[in-house]
């Protein structure tokens, strides 16, 4: 059975806009968490080089390439709601502020 097609990051900010609960805020984090994941997976790609596979073989290394380059979260354009947080990291940090204070 296929996958649906991924969701990008303004359909997650539609879906919790369409239904902002606890339970929807609390899939979302586990959505957040599985896309840091694969942005990792995809600096580890990035390090190994285009056809550095490493011993993994060949046909595995092409599925697992194909299904990052498949991946959103990799090119998505920040959400209005992530860009605000960017904007105002920018701001603390440009004011002279440590960025977690």
């Amino acid at each position: 059975m296929p996958h649906r097609a991924p969701l990008t990051a303004q359909r997650l900010a539609e879906i919790y806009d369409e239904s902002p609960t606890p339970v929807v805020r609390e899939l979302l984090w586990e959505i957040h968490r599985l896309r840091a994941t694969v942005s990792r997976a995809n600096q580890v790609r990035q390090f190994m080089g285009p056809t550095g596979s490493h011993g993994v073989p060949s046909s595995i290394w092409e599925c697992f390439t194909r299904d990052l380059d498949a991946e959103p979260c990799l090119t998505d354009p920040p959400t209005a709601r992530q860009q605000a947080v960017v904007d105002k990291l920018v701001d603390r940090r440009a004011r002279g502020y440590d960025l977690y204070d």
